[in-house]
């Protein structure tokens, strides 16, 4: 029998990580418009922003280890924000003439719903040659996450705000090593880790709320309603919140390949295109039809389970392959091909 090396085994489990992190993002965005009247969607919802993003910042940022081969860099960084460019385009086009979707800004300045992740992973990608030099480059992050609450701007314009609020988790995402080590301790933390999410999901829902504005990450203190002082202290608290709930969903996600590795690797397409199909139902007025509470939920999170396994078939790569992921060397170099030839005769 052939052994599994560390890299392969290492490899599989970030790609079972990205595909049931896709999946919970899809079930927090399904479930986002009935929270104000589902008290069970509202747990669901609020247990899952307790790691998601700060759990795909982390993905991006293991992603990113590699960025100083020749060309990743710019590569990576032309990629981002050509996808950026191509879908706030698409996306502010369908709301304005289909989705109606209110309080939207029609810029290229703030972007359109989840779009602000690229614009915050572009700025992730420019950080990183900086921090990756600093001696402690995490304390400085976490430090800049808190003080990034205090400035007087609007939290989302760029998302500016998420993009330090989240970078000390690209950064630790960049920094992970020791995965031999990391499957050990998992393996004995699991059965905690699954007590720990089952409590959670249960505080919140007989218990207190976290104002999801602070897991959003979107918004200044200002904003948040807390003009104290001391609000950092609570952003500290937030992150110490994100941490344990990101270890407690990292020891749960299975690390040899199967089901999960494949579709692991085409998370992309799933990200951009799930926005499209739940700002359809919204617009269609499926949402007014769920009122039964029990149903809700399981409802809800079959749709995700089900949109994330659609989109992430290889068929969808293969047709949109080109127009979200080209490959710009060649096409630059068949332009110039074209250009050369044109001028010569």
């Amino acid at each position: 029998m052939t052994k599994i090396g560390p890299e392969a085994i290492e490899h599989s489990y970030m790609m079972n990580v990205k595909y049931v992190l896709i999946t919970l993002v899809i079930t927090a965005n399904m479930l986002e418009p009935v929270i104000s009247r589902h008290a069970g969607a509202m747990a669901v919802y609020e247990t899952i922003y307790t790691f998601h993003i700060p759990m795909f910042a982390f993905a991006m940022g293991y992603s990113a280890q590699d960025y100083r081969q020749e060309g990743r860099a710019s590569k990576a960084l032309t990629a981002i924000a050509y996808q950026y460019i191509v879908f706030q385009s698409l996306y502010s086009l369908a709301d304005a003439s289909l989705f109606h979707a209110p309080g939207v800004v029609y810029s290229f300045f703030m972007p359109y719903s989840l779009l602000w992740f690229l614009c915050s992973h572009f700025c992730w990608r420019l950080l990183l040659p900086l921090f990756s030099r600093m001696k402690y480059a995490l304390p400085t992050a976490v430090l800049l996450g808190v003080a990034a609450g205090y400035i007087p701007w609007e939290g989302g314009w760029v998302s500016l705000s998420r993009t330090f609020v989240f970078f000390p988790f690209f950064l630790a995402g960049f920094k992970a090593r020791n995965f031999p080590r990391w499957q050990a301790a998992a393996l004995r933390i699991r059965p905690f880790a699954v007590a720990a999410g089952f409590a959670v999901l249960a505080v919140f829902w007989l218990g207190p709320h976290i104002d999801p504005g602070w897991l959003y990450g979107s918004r200044t203190f200002a904003e948040l309603g807390s003009t104290q002082w001391y609000a950092g202290l609570q952003r500290l608290g937030i992150y110490v919140l994100e941490a344990a709930a990101s270890i407690c969903f990292l020891a749960c996600v299975p690390w040899s390949e199967g089901r999960l590795t494949g579709p692991g690797k085409r998370t992309l397409y799933v990200f951009l295109l799930q926005g499209f199909v739940i700002k359809a139902m919204l617009a269609a007025g499926l949402y007014d039809v769920i009122e039964n509470e029990r149903m809700a939920v399981p409802l809800l999170v079959a749709a995700a389970v089900l949109l994330a396994l659609g989109l992430s078939r290889p068929q969808i790569e293969r047709a949109g392959k080109r127009w979200i992921e080209p490959d710009f060397p060649a096409l630059i170099a068949k332009l110039r091909t074209r250009f050369r030839t044109r001028t010569s005769v």
